[in-house]
Formats: C-alpha cells, structure tokens, sequence
C-alpha cells in the first residue's frame, strides 16, 4: 500500500518552497500519487501520498537536494528536512 508524507517546514517560507519548486520544475517525480502544499503563519506545510517511502528517498536526492541548495541558499539547505510524518494507507477512497 501506499505511504502519506506529512511536512511542516520551521525555518523555510512559502517563498523558499515556490523557488526551490521552480527549481526542480514540473515534471511528476516517479512514484508520486499526490502533493499538496500551502503556507500556515508564513511556512509551508505539504502532504504527498508516495507509492513507496523509496520513491520519496529517490526524488529527495536526485532533485530535491540539488533545487534547495541551487535555489535557497546555504542556510537553508543546512538547515536539512522539515520535520516529517509518515503512515502507510490502510483506507483510502479516492485517487
């Protein structure tokens, strides 16, 4: 079954999210289901549905690491991950 990410960024703001974003482009990493995003007191906060905790682990590396530190600088790619949620579905209706 498929897992469910939750993040809450604590240093990085919408701002930070829309350039990194921008960074990594369009396309639909493999093995992404969902993601939705949005700004909570001025940080983003996500929720993605991966087909597999290595999908996202994949993506993370392969395109995430690279857009931070291409996109939001030194302090924030230091900073490392928001705090991170994970479940593996057991219901799910939809999608």
């Amino acid at each position: 079954m498929a897992w469910v990410q939750i993040q809450r960024a604590e240093q990085a703001s919408w701002d930070d999210y829309e350039r990194v974003a921008a960074a990594m482009g369009d396309t639909p990493p493999a093995g992404l289901i969902l993601h939705a995003a949005g700004e909570v007191d001025g940080r983003w906060q996500a929720v993605s549905v991966w087909e597999s905790r290595d999908a996202f682990e994949t993506f993370r590396e392969e395109r995430i690491v690279p857009a931070v530190a291409a996109a939001a600088g030194e302090d924030l790619a230091a900073a490392g991950p928001p705090p991170t949620e994970w479940f593996e579905i057991k219901h799910m209706i939809g999608g």
